[in-house]
């Protein structure tokens, strides 16, 4: 039905879907992430980028992020670069055959499915603990606090005395 490839350029998509909120994410990242050799994960990147799904930043802190709203991007246009839509004339020339309509029927469904779900459906948003933390650190630069102001008072009526 899907090829391992097609099912592993979904798994990149919404994994870069989920990663790529704060910053691009790398090559590396992606490979280690999902078990996939650096080569074939980037094989499957090329594809990617060729079907002007995702965009890649190239430099100190690039990587690869979602070309457009995940929203609007359904699986379905994931898919649809990898795989052949078959037309089962060749295969069952007689329109009445049996098989004809039922494989024409499944791969339909199939399309209705992966059509109906976007990346922004499936992908669960990621936040490494530390990113919300790092990322306000890189914008605002705000000086240390003062010591609080403690005023040295008598703690009663009988040590005023001691104080003046």
């Amino acid at each position: 039905m899907i090829l391992k490839k097609t099912a592993k350029a979904v798994d990149i998509a919404v994994f870069i879907t989920s990663r790529s909120a704060i910053e691009p994410v790398t090559t590396e990242e992606i490979a280690a992430g999902l078990g996939l050799s650096s080569s074939y994960t980037e094989s499957i990147l090329k594809e990617l980028r060729e079907a002007g799904l995702i965009r890649a930043h190239r430099g100190p802190g690039g990587g690869y992020q979602i070309r457009g709203n995940p929203e609007d991007i359904s699986l379905w246009d994931v898919v649809k670069h990898f795989e052949v839509v078959h037309s089962f004339d060749e295969v069952y020339p007689d329109n009445a055959h049996p098989m004809k309509a039922l494989e024409s029927e499944i791969q339909r469904h199939l399309q209705e499915a992966l059509a109906s779900q976007t990346l922004d459906d499936v992908a669960v948003p990621f936040m490494p603990r530390d990113a919300s933390v790092s990322s306000m650190l890189g914008q605002f630069r705000l000086k240390p606090m003062p010591a609080p102001f403690i005023p040295k008072a008598p703690n009663s009526v009988f040590q005023l005395s001691m104080m003046l």
